[in-house]
């Protein structure tokens, strides 16, 4: 497959302002709006998920990731697909529990996530997109996205796909105020960073960091997306190879030789808070975390959607993470 290809495939759809079209083409007829509370209902299967692929893969294939997830238009006045769906994962048990535990804990801990709700059966995760923005009339406004990835000039759908796993998050920080992001967004910046460690998100690397715009004057930093607690899982490089657990970050914390992908001791996230993002207290961050973390599990005690014996497994890896608030 091409990259011509794969723009065919992205659409017009695809996250951000960005369109792709073949020339001479007519556009796809709009498949059947499908609201929220009917995919929330709808029992998970595969079948039912590859029902849902065919029905709906002409609004585009413009987000990426391991994960099953399809995009699914949920109104007949918006001509824009405006939900994500991502489905349970045979290789990752309980990822869509995991995502929606780790994103009600960031809305928690006052982090900037899009919304989001877990179906009734606990294996679909629906979320709004975060770069529509409906205004009054109805009328939806697109909002440029860049990933970093991107925006560092790195060409990271090929070959060499995990140069996305390559680079710091002191980088990033350094990017981010190259296009003059102000202190709040770093602030914020700090916040998805420090939470990802915390939760121990083994996979934020720099295709799930971004900014969101309306022109060169008006950039800030995207949402937190595409956050699980990643080392909960094993898994094999290649098959047949040998069982790995995830304890690693997916970047480095600092640049340089100082720089390591290993979990940061409290006193490196404190210095990468104050140093590199002009956190004043980053200490306050990590409670307000480690607050939210505590509080969404105990909240999830009475969530007949997720497993005990799954809550237990998430509880004991953020029990790590917490200590960072002590």
């Amino acid at each position: 497959m091409t990259p011509m290809h794969l723009l065919a495939l992205v659409g017009r759809n695809g996250i951000g302002r960005l369109g792709y079209t073949v020339p001479g083409q007519s556009a796809a007829v709009a498949p059947r709006p499908l609201s929220k509370g009917e995919l929330l209902k709808t029992r998970y299967t595969p079948e039912v998920f590859d029902e849902l692929v065919a029905a709906y893969l002409s609004t585009g294939a413009g987000i990426g990731g391991m994960q099953p997830k399809i995009m699914v238009p949920d109104r007949p006045t918006v001509p824009i697909p405006s939900l994500i769906v991502k489905a349970a994962s045979a290789a990752y048990p309980g990822l869509a529990i995991n995502e929606y535990l780790c994103l009600a804990a960031a809305r928690n801990a006052g982090i900037d996530v899009p919304s989001f709700e877990l179906s009734e059966d606990g294996q679909m995760l629906v979320l709004d997109r975060f770069d529509l923005v409906e205004r009054d009339g109805g009328h939806i406004e697109r909002l440029g996205f860049e990933d970093i990835a991107a925006l560092a000039g790195l060409r990271v759908r090929d070959i060499l796909a995990d140069r996305k796993y390559q680079g710091s998050y002191q980088r990033i920080a350094e990017l981010l105020r190259q296009l003059q992001l102000d202190s709040a967004n770093l602030h914020r910046f700090f916040q998805q960073v420090a939470f990802s460690v915390m939760v121990r998100n083994g996979d934020a690397h720099l295709k799930n960091f971004g900014v969101l715009y309306r022109s060169s004057r008006e950039v800030w930093l995207a949402p937190m997306f595409d956050v699980v607690t990643t080392a909960i899982y094993k898994y094999a490089q290649y098959p047949g190879g040998p069982v790995l657990e995830d304890r690693t970050m997916a970047l480095k914390l600092f640049a340089g030789k100082r720089g390591s992908k290993a979990y940061p001791t409290t006193e490196e996230l404190h210095d990468f808070g104050k140093r590199i993002c002009g956190v004043a207290r980053p200490e306050r961050v990590l409670e307000d975390i480690a607050d939210a973390m505590h509080r969404t599990l105990e909240e999830a005690k009475g969530d007949d959607r997720v497993p005990p014996e799954f809550l237990a497994k998430m509880g004991a890896t953020w029990e790590q993470g917490m200590l960072h608030a002590r």
